[in-house]
């Protein structure tokens, strides 16, 4: 990205995180519309160490994972706008979140414009400052749940949400000439007598086309760790795809537990069948002196309880992906990881991840880490990858 661009995306949003604040300063007399300000902000380092059974992959690097400054205004008509930018490793700075969510009158309804995420999966919805493990489950980024220029209507209520819109591309991929998507998801947490027992249930969709001119959508993973490139993946095959996907945790007193399962089915535009492609999870943890919130059909920030020095946390989650079927060998995967969060205040994070990762590296070298397409080439069919991620995490809100 250019000087240009950058400055194109940072300059709007420091003068919006300035003139909010000026605003938000103003005395009764004037009454600004703007009823509060809040900046935010985090920042998250890796170290990940990582290495292969059957090829010569190895990882032993440190990793900006991000760096993001943001800032969510309210107006006293209801109206909510944030915007926030993130950059790291690369150095490049994206627009990550820029949207207005205005009030439509209905007391269940808002309407929201502009970039954010697609309304899919439990494990996409919650912020990586929260999330069980340091990487979200594959699936996820096999089947590119992200960001997109979109208009959605979305509400809650104490046991339900739901958001339904339409989208084209990220802002950073044209998004006015770009395929489009649609994007739904709803949410259910019934009501429980047991105390400190939360259910939480939901079901989201999307169906996404890609544009004239525009290559195919492809379906990839990384071997556990983000630093390298993919270690399976089909080719560029689907000018459309229907993604489909069911969700549910639990967490009671300190206990939880989540998991996924998500299909993708996608048209083809080099096969004689359509394959369809799948993905999914299983998690079970525990929190000492503290315990796992699920709110807006989300992990939220954990409670840590008083009296102790912060919280710890221990996880264990299955997770597998699957891109083989018919005559398309993408290959599959499968792992394991357990996962340690130490919380010392509600804002600072050190987490240590360790996992085993098996994969049938498939037939297509296209698209994957230099490594696994030459060994691909080689003939060789099957990799584990052991290693382990180790993050430091620290975020603010102004409020």
């Amino acid at each position: 990205m250019s000087a240009n661009q950058k400055a194109a995306i940072v300059t709007p949003v420091i003068a919006l995180c300035a003139l909010a604040s000026a605003s938000a300063g103003e005395s009764a007399e004037k009454k600004s519309p703007i009823t509060s300000v809040d900046v935010f902000g985090r920042l998250m380092f890796d170290y990940a160490y990582a290495d292969g059974k059957n090829t010569t992959f190895g990882v032993d690097e440190t990793e900006l994972r991000g760096a993001r400054i943001g800032a969510k205004v309210k107006f006293s008509n209801e109206a909510i706008l944030k915007t926030e930018i993130n950059t790291d490793d690369s150095g490049d700075v994206i627009l990550t979140d820029a949207y207005l969510q205005l009030n439509t009158g209905l007391e269940v309804a808002k309407l929201r414009v502009g970039q954010f995420k697609t309304p899919n999966s439990f494990d996409e919805a919650t912020s990586s400052r929260f999330t069980s493990l340091l990487e979200r489950a594959a699936f996820t980024d096999a089947f590119e749940l992200n960001r997109r220029m979109g208009i959605a209507v979305t509400g809650k209520t104490e046991r339900h949400t739901y958001m339904l819109g339409v989208f084209g591309q990220n802002i950073h991929d044209d998004a006015t000439f770009g395929g489009y998507a649609v994007a739904g998801r709803v949410t259910y947490s019934p009501k429980v007598s047991a105390k400190n027992t939360i259910i939480h249930t939901g079901v989201s969709f999307r169906y996404r086309d890609v544009d004239a001119g525009q290559f195919p959508f492809q379906y990839r993973h990384r071997p556990g760790v983000h630093i390298p490139g993919r270690i399976i993946g089909a080719d560029r095959i689907a000018g459309s795809d229907f993604f489909v996907g069911v969700e549910a945790a639990v967490v009671k007193g300190p206990f939880w537990t989540a998991g996924e399962y998500a299909l993708t089915f996608t048209d083809c535009t080099l096969c004689t069948d359509d394959p369809t492609f799948s993905g999914g999870y299983l998690e079970a943890g525990i929190m000492f002196n503290g315990r796992r919130i699920i709110k807006g059909g989300k992990f939220e920030r954990p409670e840590i309880f008083e009296g102790h020095f912060g919280t710890a946390s221990f996880a264990l989650r299955f997770d597998s992906l699957d891109l083989m079927e018919d005559v398309i060998n993408g290959g599959s995967y499968r792992s394991v990881t357990f996962a340690a969060d130490w919380w010392p205040k509600n804002y600072l994070r050190f987490g240590v991840n360790g996992f085993i990762a098996n994969a049938n590296l498939g037939a297509t070298p296209s698209g994957l880490d230099p490594v696994f397409a030459n060994a691909i080439a080689s003939g060789v069919t099957q990799e584990t990858v052991k290693g382990v991620i180790l993050r430091a995490q620290i975020d603010f809100w102004s409020k």
